[in-house]
């Protein structure tokens, strides 16, 4: 692995999911500011979603025809513009053009952070995306703590805080352009001429790509779900104090930026497919828990949630990778953009039921969820050349030690 590429683009992925992770907790200062809904609270996310996620394909896909690694700190100023600007909007709606600027920046980064990341990785392909994933997971669990410093000390007005790291990353990542492509540039050679030479591998495994959309398109309806309800669960259903919601948020993500450290690795040694039914199996048993237990045992299935949940998260991105194998921008855009965004529409839905029946049965359609992903996950293919391409890996990284 190139691990000073792998480090610098896992810092970029820390700071842009920052604006991504802040978004729950501006739900609960903008639900106050605008006596907004649970269904308007979820438009939120609605558009933070689609914006960040749903158009992702585009942007890998345009990224799989030439180099463009000026989207990286292009996507990481607008994340930081759109976020800073969206605690000083006088309207709603205004609210809601910058969250969906924000999201664009986030769209922009994730494809193409994602393939220069595949071309650093060598063999240990799940490792290496892990490295790049957990970034990501950080800054999505570090984003409610920072949006509840700033929001809590000067109101609405402090997500202007978010400028200092979002434009002293942007340029960082402009001026380290040159070198994270010269770093990579042999893998890639390897990669656009593999794809002339080896004929016989399919460019698109349709079926086992379908199959694992539908379980990251779940699993994200559960994240995003849990991360969007389980604060106001907290506080309107069991009567807490809002940081400690925020905080509980926190601890999950935090959790799964930890599982995502771990998942790569077991993947990598017991095989991706496995990793993901027992994670898929494991989640009904541990959301049930969370919610019929009270003070540190809730506390302790939270972060157990978050870890197992999110411990998939580089693994489906690898396998998608390997469906995809002549297209991985556009792989990267739909496992991280795509399904993660069409989970995330799943949101507003949930919050229809919470207005009308209350956010404990949300709680309660969450934790039956993942059993639906249980069977999906066994019946995934092996990705078609698997052996062809961990081949191709070993021969760069001989070339590269030489």
């Amino acid at each position: 692995m190139n691990l000073f590429t792998l480090i610098v683009l896992s810092f970029g992925h820390i700071v842009i999911d920052l604006h991504l992770g802040a978004v729950p907790t501006l739900m609960l200062y903008m639900r106050d500011a605008f006596s907004l809904g649970y269904a308007q609270v979820g438009l939120i996310i609605l558009v933070s979603n689609f914006s960040s996620s749903v158009i992702q394909p585009l942007f890998g896909l345009y990224s799989d025809r030439t180099n463009l690694p000026w989207l990286m700190p292009l996507g990481i100023g607008l994340a930081t513009l759109g976020m800073s600007l969206a605690g000083v909007m006088p309207y709603f709606p205004l609210v809601i053009a910058t969250v969906f600027i924000s999201g664009i920046g986030v769209a922009a980064y994730h494809p193409e952070g994602a393939k220069i990341s595949h071309f650093a990785a060598g063999e240990r392909r799940n490792s290496a995306m892990a490295l790049f994933s957990v970034g990501g997971n950080l800054g999505f669990s570090l984003g409610p703590i920072l949006a509840a410093l700033l929001l809590g000390t000067w109101g609405l007005t402090g997500s202007l805080g978010f400028l200092i790291p979002g434009l002293a990353t942007t340029l960082a990542f402009y001026l380290l352009q040159p070198r994270i492509m010269k770093a990579t540039s042999r893998a890639r050679k390897a990669w656009q001429e593999q794809k002339k030479v080896n004929k016989t591998l399919p460019a698109v495994h349709t079926g086992g790509l379908v199959i694992l959309i539908i379980i990251v398109i779940l699993r994200s309806w559960v994240q995003y779900g849990l991360i969007s309800y389980l604060p106001f669960y907290y506080t309107d259903f069991l009567g807490g104090e809002k940081h400690i919601a925020a905080a509980l948020v926190s601890i999950f993500l935090v959790a799964g930026a930890i599982g995502t450290l771990i998942g790569g690795p077991l993947a990598d040694r017991f095989g991706t497919k496995k990793h993901i039914a027992v994670s898929m199996g494991l989640m009904f048993p541990l959301l049930y828990l969370l919610l019929n237990t009270g003070g540190g045992a809730t506390v302790a299935f939270t972060a157990l949630a978050g870890a197992v949940l999110i411990s998939t998260f580089s693994p489906t991105l690898v396998m998608g990778q390997q469906y995809l194998p002549h297209h991985i921008g556009l792989a990267s855009g739909l496992m991280t953009g795509l399904a993660v965004g069409l989970g995330g529409l799943g949101v507003p839905i949930l919050g229809i039921f919470a207005d009308k029946f209350g956010v404990d049965l949300v709680l309660k359609i969450l934790a039956v969820m993942p059993l639906a992903g249980f069977p999906l996950a066994l019946f995934l293919p092996r990705p078609p050349g698997d052996k062809t391409t961990v081949g191709a890996d070993s021969k760069i990284q001989a070339e590269q030690s030489i």
